[in-house]
């Protein structure tokens, strides 16, 4: 098997079929065998109903339902375990990217034997909230490092490392991450997006917030950086202050008036204190999940039969 492409379905009934027939196509013209997964995140429509359709009618689709909704990520993952070839793809289920862009990902990722490569996209036809939310994200994991941050749901993974992602157990899933833990050997390439591309974020604006802010506290050391810092600079600043009191009172005998200076400092500690805590909590909470093996997914029906 050359390829194992994972689809991660999430309400895909109307255009799974399509995407399934454009791969078919492009596989064929490259001759290149290949397998689908499709992994059905607890879809509410006819989504699951529609891919038992497209099963029957091909033996090299394997189809996963998951019990409750995971996530994307968590699809991907779980699409991970079932891969078969020696190249993993990944991509949303909506054709943002058409599958003859593949063969950009295959060229970069002979050029030095990358253990993955990404599709950067051009600019793409998002929501305003939504954009403005990725390019916050982007900008914020730069402070981790310099490819943190970068990179699509597009994706070529060789096979070996996308069965080492699928045996790590953590309750907040986020590949990207997950990766970067594993491997430098990455390629950045840009692709095009599909023109014919029209399909609005299945996630809300709480949503991509919510996963935003899960990627910064539970995949970073950001917000206890951000604290430590806070903290560094708030000690000095109130021990220069100190010193300025103490040496009028002790030396110039001019009395230093503190009612207001006082209460304001101990709110804003306080304050800072009870944040510095509730990060810290964060961070806990998660370590108690990690060590209770909360699941990343659950699958309530498969039919992946090789």
């Amino acid at each position: 098997m050359d390829y194992s492409v994972i689809i991660p379905a999430y309400h895909a009934a109307p255009g799974i079929e399509k995407l399934y027939g454009e791969l078919k196509k492009y596989f064929t013209s490259v001759n290149k065998s290949f397998e689908v997964i499709i992994v059905d995140d607890a879809s509410t429509d006819n989504t699951w109903e529609v891919l038992k359709k497209l099963k029957a009618a091909n033996n090299n689709v394997k189809i996963i339902l998951f019990a409750k909704n995971f996530g994307q990520h968590a699809a991907t993952l779980c699409g991970f375990t079932y891969a078969k070839g020696k190249f993993v793809i990944t991509m949303d289920d909506d054709m943002e990217v058409h599958p003859d862009q593949i063969t950009k990902l295959a060229e970069a990722q002979v050029e030095k034997d990358y253990d993955v490569v990404y599709g950067e996209y051009g600019k793409l036809n998002q929501p305003f909230f939504r954009g403005i939310i990725t390019r916050m994200y982007k900008f914020g994991s730069k402070v981790e490092g310099k490819n943190r941050g970068k990179g699509s749901p597009f994706r070529l993974i060789k096979n070996e490392l996308a069965q080492k992602l699928a045996h790590t157990h953590k309750h907040f899933v986020f590949i990207d991450e997950l990766l970067l833990w594993y491997t430098s050997r990455m390629k950045f390439i840009r692709i095009d997006a599909n023109p014919d591309y029209i399909k609005k974020s299945s996630y809300s604006l709480g949503s991509l917030f919510k996963i935003t802010s899960n990627v910064i506290m539970f995949s970073s050391t950001v917000p206890l950086k951000f604290v430590t810092n806070i903290g560094v600079g708030l000690a000095s600043i109130n021990f220069l202050i100190g010193l300025f009191y103490i040496l009028k009172k002790v030396l110039f005998r001019i009395p230093a008036p503190g009612y207001t200076s006082i209460i304001v400092s101990v709110l804003f500690s306080t304050g800072l204190i009870v944040l510095s805590v509730g990060i810290v909590a964060q961070y806990i909470s998660k370590i108690l999940q990690d060590i209770n093996k909360k699941p990343s997914y659950h699958i309530s029906e498969q039919l992946a039969d090789d």
